[in-house]
């Protein structure tokens, strides 16, 4: 779950900024993604994004969701259910990835149309894996598959709204208390329930 988790942060995340094309959006945008796995069913994410901090949050279907800084490479997340907040390192090692991008390469490779949008098809290789995305001329990735040691991701997004986003969003509730967590135990904690 751990790395599905890792897999579904990068894959939403607005990535690989100083890459060529741009993956960070240049406006405010909300994107509802649908993510697959061969490991997990297909679950509903939400991507919000603040283009001028370039702040994002991700809600899934698990009743938390992830907050993260790019430029400060942080990453926190909210457990509504506990009134807690669980600092992340591993989400905050791929933040600081995802937003430095060293050596990514990438192909163009033909166009497409998700969600409504025209987007430009590239193949994505690193020293992680590879992938194919489609990304809007304004940043804005449409569609991901990419496959790395930890296995495969299919993300698509099924729907986009440009539009301010309140910095409230961004921050984790007040009273919210810090959790610290055992190794082990955020795994354990973010497992789905049922």
């Amino acid at each position: 779950m751990k790395h599905l988790a890792l897999a579904a942060l990068a894959a939403l995340t607005p990535a690989l900024a100083k890459a060529a094309p741009s993956f960070l959006p240049t406006r405010d945008v909300t994107v509802n993604y649908t993510l697959s796995s061969p490991a997990q069913a297909a679950g509903a994410y939400q991507l919000s994004y603040n283009a001028a901090q370039q702040l994002a949050r991700v809600d899934g279907p698990n009743g938390y969701y992830i907050l993260a800084n790019l430029p400060a490479a942080q990453a926190q997340i909210v457990l509504p259910a506990l009134h807690a907040i669980v600092q992340a390192p591993d989400f905050s090692a791929l933040t600081a990835e995802i937003y430095q991008a060293d050596n990514a390469k990438f192909t163009p490779i033909g166009t497409g149309q998700y969600a409504g949008l025209e987007c430009r098809k590239y193949l994505v290789t690193d020293q992680h894996g590879t992938a194919h995305a489609c990304i809007t001329p304004d940043g804005v990735v449409l569609h991901f598959t990419g496959q790395n040691a930890q296995g495969g991701t299919d993300v698509t997004a099924t729907s986009v709204t440009f539009a301010p986003q309140a910095p409230g969003l961004f921050a984790a509730p007040p009273g919210y208390a810090p959790l610290n967590l055992p190794p082990g135990a955020l795994q354990a904690l973010l497992q789905p329930q049922g």
